[in-house]
């Protein structure tokens, strides 16, 4: 078992004094107080804190992020279902329809992230969330082309801010070793959401249209929009900003406590008000920091790899019988893929909980990206048995896992860095988001479908670079495990490098400091 090096910080603030301990017994006020007498589980109050968390601010990130799904989709699937029809939309609209939402959504995120420096996210995202909705309603009262543009662009701007700003919160109030399978719950929700879209629209086009004198296609955006809305005004309810400032309703004062107290302990320092001058040097430091770039390339890399799979359902189009008939007909042909996300989110959660049981973060994302590689690599040789390469499709999907346990890995080493955290996550998908905008054009173009002699080697080669990438992340981070415990601020008295440390093994993580009280990674559990 590896030493655990303990120095003091001049850069982390002394924990401020409390009135009254933390109670890690059986609760003594509210609904657990009774629950607790006969489940044996919550008679101690982490448990309590950590129950309260998933039920009251996981659920609604998961809820949240179906809907941010279906409400950036609800054009292209409208436009499907009659709307195209019904707007005269016969150009290039739809393609110009995700272009205004991708600018808006680009300008947004690293802006998004700064405001929450100085306003709370208890109330930032529920307006956002809220504004977005209104957006999303109003779609339907669209009469051209021209409105829906100006409408995408503000829908891109105001759901910017979501998507990071929830991987902050989860940073902010779940240890290190309960961050991946958080973050996996979270990010699934994606494919969660587009799951569910085709499932609405079709009984929308099939029960509503004509209701009300509205079309199936409009009570898309009536009912999206509406349910967004409501969304946002739940969050006011269940975003607990930061443990080092919350107001949550659901939270008693000893669990408010509690949450300072073990996140603190786990050497974790937690998002709060900093002055602008602060902020400003920490965003330069960020700038110029190998972490802020080993994290946006090896995650970048990964995303754009996994979008070989969007083009399933054109290969399932393509595929023919000895007599040149669709082996697939326009019903499985939208099925099947159900089936690849549902094995997306059981190997996503199912490996992130593993990542978090053994503390196995970059071998988790590097094992994803290299078996993702391989499918990509026989996918590329295109065998001529179409159920090979209907099998190797499948997997795609099983192997999307490495992003949570990545995410999970950059959020230990940036441990006393909160506003970093956040800002480079925002930074990381604008790469991403940029990317996904400009890589298909060329890669990936109808004309070369479905066997894309360009598309399948380039995003084989994505999966060769992310996992370099990531190994350079973990060469560095040897070499460099200060970085967790003093973040950028580097006392002259640390050491920096492995070989300084001696001890410390391939899976352990420091953890100390004034603020790290009992909490300390070793090997592959936390002890």
């Amino acid at each position: 078992m590896g030493e655990t090096a303990s120095v003091s910080s001049s850069t982390t603030p002394q924990p401020a004094a409390r009135e009254e301990p933390v109670n890690y017994g059986p609760p003594e006020e509210g609904i657990f107080k009774h629950i607790s007498k006969f489940i044996p589980y919550f008679r101690d109050a982490r448990n309590v804190l950590v129950f309260k968390l998933d039920v009251m601010l996981l659920a609604w990130m998961f809820l949240a992020g179906i809907m941010k799904e279906m409400d950036q989709s609800a054009t292209t699937q409208a436009y499907v279902s009659g709307m195209r029809e019904s707007l005269n939309l016969y150009g290039n609209e739809l393609v110009e329809f995700n272009t205004f939402f991708s600018i808006g959504y680009a300008l947004g995120l690293v802006p998004g992230q700064l405001i929450q420096t100085r306003f709370r996210p208890s109330i930032f995202l529920p307006l956002c969330e809220m504004s977005w909705g209104l957006l999303v309603l109003f779609t339907y009262k669209a009469p051209n082309a021209q409105t829906i543009f100006g409408l995408r662009f503000f829908l891109g701007l105001f759901s910017s801010a979501f998507w990071p700003s929830v991987v902050a919160l989860i940073f902010n109030w779940y240890t290190p070793a309960e961050l991946a399978v958080r973050v996996a719950c979270f990010t699934v929700c994606d494919v969660a959401g587009a799951m569910f879209l085709g499932a609405l629209q079709a009984a929308l086009f099939r029960d509503m249209n004509g209701v009300h004198g509205y079309a199936g296609w409009q009570w898309l955006f009536l009912i999206a929009g509406a349910v967004t809305v409501g969304q946002g005004l739940i969050a006011f309810v269940t975003v607990p900003d930061s443990p080092s400032n919350t107001r949550a309703l659901y939270l008693t004062e000893n669990e408010k406590r509690l949450a300072r107290e073990r996140m603190g302990d786990s050497g974790v320092t937690t998002s709060k008000r900093i002055p602008a001058k602060l902020l400003r040097a920490k965003i330069r430091k960020l700038l110029v920091h190998p972490v802020t770039y080993f994290f946006l390339f090896s995650f970048a890399f990964s995303a754009w790899a996994h979008r070989a799979n969007s083009y399933f359902v054109l290969y399932l189009e393509s595929i023919k019988d000895a007599a040149g008939n669709r082996v697939y007909d326009t019903y499985h042909v939208n099925i099947l893929p159900l089936g690849g996300y549902a094995l997306q989110i059981v190997t996503n959660v199912g490996l992130n909980w593993l990542s978090d049981w053994k503390h196995w973060r970059w071998q988790i994302s590097v094992f994803s990206a290299a078996a993702h590689g391989i499918c990509l690599a026989v996918l590329c040789g295109w065998p001529s048995d179409h159920k090979v390469i209907l099998a190797f499709y499948f997997l795609t999907y099983a192997t999307n896992a490495g992003s949570p346990s990545l995410m999970a890995w950059m959020a230990e080493i940036l441990r006393k860095e909160p506003e970093a955290r956040s800002i480079i996550v925002a930074m990381t998908v604008t790469t991403v988001y940029v990317g996904h905008a400009t890589i298909p054009l060329g890669a990936f173009r109808v004309a070369d479908a479905p066997r894309y002699p360009i598309g399948f080697p380039l995003t084989t080669s994505f999966t060769v670079a992310t996992i370099l990438v990531q190994l350079g992340m973990l060469w560095w981070h040897r070499r460099h495990p200060e970085i967790a415990d003093y973040g950028y601020e580097k006392p002259s008295n640390a050491h920096g490098s492995d070989e300084e440390n001696p001890k410390l093994g391939d899976n352990e993580t420091v953890v100390s400091g004034p603020d790290s009280k009992a909490a300390q990674v070793t090997g592959s559990r936390e002890v």
